[in-house]
């Protein structure tokens, strides 16, 4: 069973009083693959940054789906306390606008609507980081040549992306923080497209995070679900843990309650 509240690992060391959602939910995945270079600042690679960026998408998604009658309510845990409340409402249309056009460009590019989230996010950033060097391949070949150590490929994918910041819970905020309301806004959206992508993911491939996480980098232990009630209960888990510290009025109102009840039982 899982832990009533899942503040584990790296989670614990994500203390500052001016918390966000955002970074509490996405640090420990950031965290995973932040790299220190000889002489320069901390970076990450491009890949990495995708493969993080993935993961996000489909955590928010399946937030964003569990909670998609409370989203007044969740949006405001993704910004500092005192944002103003226009400002809130601004950026979080501007994501659910931006989900709503990623999907029919998708759809548009593909003829097709996206499988899974790693064929709707992982690989179109593949395709994007390729198209900007003027390489001609699909990025599965891509990826797969990569993993096999091909030299051009792996210039190109892992080329560095500067993680300068004043704390790395605030470099994550910075790059996870688009992803994770775009994936709440699709998941909102599109319920069931969000359940049939997730599912076919389990169905289609057992190792689903293993081929996009290679060399050493580790699935986090709490997102090792095999199902998509299990990653819901797990997601909601960690807001649960967030609003218990920085928001307990909103336990009741996110209907979080019944869940962590749920998981002591």
């Amino acid at each position: 069973m899982i832990s009533t509240f899942i503040c584990i690992g790296d989670r614990m060391t994500y203390q500052n009083e001016k918390s966000t959602l955002v970074g509490y939910i996405c640090y420990p995945f950031f965290n995973h693959v932040i790299k220190k270079s000889f002489l320069g600042g901390p970076y990450v690679s491009a890949v990495d940054l995708l493969k993080v960026e993935t993961l996000v998408y489909l955590i928010g998604a399946v937030l964003g789906r569990a909670l998609r009658d409370r989203l007044n309510i969740l949006s405001r845990l993704f910004f500092i306390p005192g944002t103003e409340e226009n400002h809130i409402k601004r950026i979080t249309a501007l994501c659910k606008k931006d989900a709503r056009k990623n999907l029919k460009e998708f759809e548009g590019q593909r003829g097709r609507g996206p499988r899974t989230f790693d064929d709707f996010i992982f690989y179109r950033g593949i395709e994007g980081l390729l198209s900007a060097v003027s390489v001609q391949m699909s990025p599965r070949d891509a990826y797969e040549a990569y993993l096999r150590g091909d030299k051009k490929l792996k210039k190109v994918l892992d080329q560095k992306v500067d993680a300068k910041g004043e704390a790395e819970e605030a470099v994550a905020k910075r790059f996870m923080q688009l992803p994770l309301l775009q994936g709440v806004f699709f998941g909102s959206s599109f319920p069931e497209l969000t359940q049939t992508m997730h599912q076919k993911a389990w169905e289609d491939d057992r190792g689903f995070w293993a081929r996009i996480w290679p060399h050493g980098l580790v699935m986090p232990e709490e997102f090792k679900a095999a199902s998509l009630e299990e990653t819901e209960t797990t997601v909601l888990l960690i807001v649960a843990d967030y609003a218990s510290k920085y928001y307990p009025e909103f336990i009741d109102a996110l209907g979080l309650m019944s869940v962590i009840q749920k998981a002591r039982d």
